[in-house]
């Protein structure tokens, strides 16, 4: 198993170094930023110590589109305290205890005021919080990672011979895809609305699409099934408007 440690905006750079520290504490594969809003600097290296190395190999993305263009399937587990009437909040300790060990997983941390958002969370598999006992219910951004980290190598501890990809391995490593555009046209072609800002049926389809953690072949199975539907719907639809056409067309001459 692969584990990568995503931070979210970061704005503290020390932080990003501590966390390259907890990373190669736990034997994790890499440090990704996304759009961080501190520069690499001597306090994140002087955070970082005997971990320089993780905080060089670190990958920065822009955006999230640009993470998903780049980075292959694996489970995404997003950390956050706030939670809603349509965002379940688990505990880690509970996903970590029912799913499978993945190939690749995703652990992904806001920044540090405002934590993660909606758009942040529109494609991770779980939201989860960490343990805290004590009456301050947030944690260091560092500690959180670093807390995470120690939880999922009790669940997993490391391989003592480290799995090294094949070249045909590698190759087979696809981008992460979700058929969201299509999920959409479908619903549409059903007589949805999936502008509406709280569309139900397309929030749920993919909450419990994400949550079940389907593999590709499934995600490609769905969309011939997808596919199929629209055809068979937009061809329903093309028949009824040529029997209104045509019928419209024989009023008129008996008229």
């Amino acid at each position: 198993m692969k584990v990568h440690v995503i931070l979210v905006r970061t704005e503290t750079s020390g932080n990003i170094g501590s966390a390259a520290r907890a990373l190669a504490n736990m034997g994790g594969e890499r440090l990704i930023l996304i759009e961080p809003r501190c520069n690499l600097d001597d306090s994140a290296a002087m955070m970082a110590a005997g971990a320089t190395e993780k905080l060089k190999s670190s990958k920065t993305y822009p955006s999230w589109s640009d993470f998903y263009r780049q980075e292959g399937d694996g489970l995404r587990i997003a950390f956050s305290r706030r939670g809603g009437r349509k965002r379940k909040v688990l505990p880690f300790s509970d996903i970590l205890a029912e799913i499978a060990e993945p190939q690749n997983i995703y652990l992904i941390f806001g920044p540090e005021k405002d934590g993660l958002d909606s758009s942040d969370l529109a494609f991770v598999n779980f939201t989860c919080h960490l343990p805290v006992y004590g009456e301050m219910a947030s944690l260091n951004l560092a500690q959180a990672v670093l807390l995470a980290l120690f939880m999922l190598r009790q669940r997993w501890p490391p391989s003592t011979k480290p799995q090294q990809l094949t070249s045909q391995s590698a190759e087979s490593v696809q981008p992460f895809y979700f058929p969201d555009e299509l999920i959409k046209k479908w619903l549409e072609a059903m007589g949805f609305d999936v502008s509406a800002r709280r569309s139900s049926a397309y929030l749920t389809l993919k909450r419990l699409l994400l949550q079940n953690l389907p593999t590709r072949h499934e995600i490609q199975v769905l969309e011939a099934i997808l596919n199929q539907n629209i055809r068979k719907l937009n061809s329903t639809v093309l028949a009824a408007k040529e029997i209104t056409d045509n019928s419209g067309d024989i009023s008129s001459k008996n008229i």
